[in-house]
């Protein structure tokens, strides 16, 4: 049992910021600070290194159809259901959900919109393992940052959980918290402080 021990105190400390940082110092300001989760293989070499036909292989799937096929056919999917969102990247398609979920003030329950939206989330996703979601927590600003930082955290815990406890599969849910560090409105009124209190969730393609 003893020898067990510099195991878990190791595996405590996974993930801890360096010392001397503070959660303002390592906090994300801007969307360009938040980069989506890299799922790709490390060791896959930089687009500008790669010759002609290494790029068409990386543009392409098993069966030679277009990297992003699937990809926009979620996007028609997203249209039919009448949910809202937008195209981002260059080498490859990202959808970013511009329906977010909401919470109530110092809570991360799901009210009954919100499941409405991933039950939806949930038809696009169950039969295409390939894909995954990105689910970034966020909250206002009233109260403690670092208890904000640990709400930003549940809120987007509890989307995933749903999400698990609906079929999905672990692989395809990646969770983390901002904490009151990426605002979206004005936090000096009400509406705007609801507004911030959110999960943002992003579609992206992992493997084929």
């Amino acid at each position: 049992m003893l020898r067990l021990l510099p195991l878990f105190a190791s595996l405590l400390f996974v993930g801890c910021a360096p010392q001397g940082s503070s959660l303002l110092d390592i906090a994300p300001k801007t969307k360009e600070d938040a980069p989506f989760p890299d799922f790709e293989n490390p060791e896959t070499a930089p687009v500008e290194e790669m010759e002609t036909s290494e790029m068409t292989r990386a543009l392409t799937g098993p069966n030679g159809e277009l990297k992003d096929d699937d990809m926009r056919q979620v996007a028609q999917q997203l249209t039919n259901m009448g949910i809202q969102y937008h195209k981002v990247g260059n080498d490859q398609l990202v959808i970013s959900i511009q329906e977010k979920v909401h919470f109530s003030s110092a809570k991360a329950e799901l009210t009954p919109l919100a499941r409405s939206l991933l039950n939806k989330l949930i038809v696009v996703m169950a039969s295409k393992p390939e894909l995954a979601l990105v689910l970034d927590g966020h909250t206002d600003v009233t109260g403690d940052p670092i208890k904000n930082q640990n709400l930003s955290e549940q809120r987007s815990n509890e989307v995933r959980r749903y999400l698990l406890a609906n079929k999905l599969n672990a692989s395809q849910l990646y969770s983390r918290g901002f904490g009151e560090y990426l605002p979206l409105c004005d936090n000096d009124t009400i509406l705007g402080r609801k507004c911030n209190r959110r999960v943002e969730i992003t579609i992206l393609k992992i493997h084929w």
